[in-house]
């Protein structure tokens, strides 16, 4: 499950950074809130990995980031959301 979480959470760096020469999506106010909060959640998952409300938050940030950052085509979100519905908080 870690190793899905550290996928998911470079590709929403990744996503969420300049790519080339195309428009940042970081900078819609939405994204970048979405960024901040996902970036809180997994700091905070890490220091207590086995907290069942942390992780919960977590996949809400990333829901979050896969909703709000334009660079994902529909296809794209259905798979990240799809990944997403994979994490398990138990």
């Amino acid at each position: 499950m870690k190793k899905l979480i550290i996928s998911i959470s470079l590709l929403a760096a990744i996503s969420c950074g300049r790519v080339g020469n195309a428009v940042n999506p970081i900078s819609n106010n939405k994204c970048e809130k979405a960024a901040a909060e996902y970036e809180k959640n997994v700091t905070e998952w890490v220091n207590d990995p086995n907290n069942k409300s942390k992780c919960e938050a977590l996949k809400k940030s990333l829901n979050d980031i896969i909703k709000d950052c334009s660079v994902y085509t529909a296809a794209q979100r259905k798979i990240y959301e799809d990944q997403v519905k994979l994490l398990t908080c138990d």
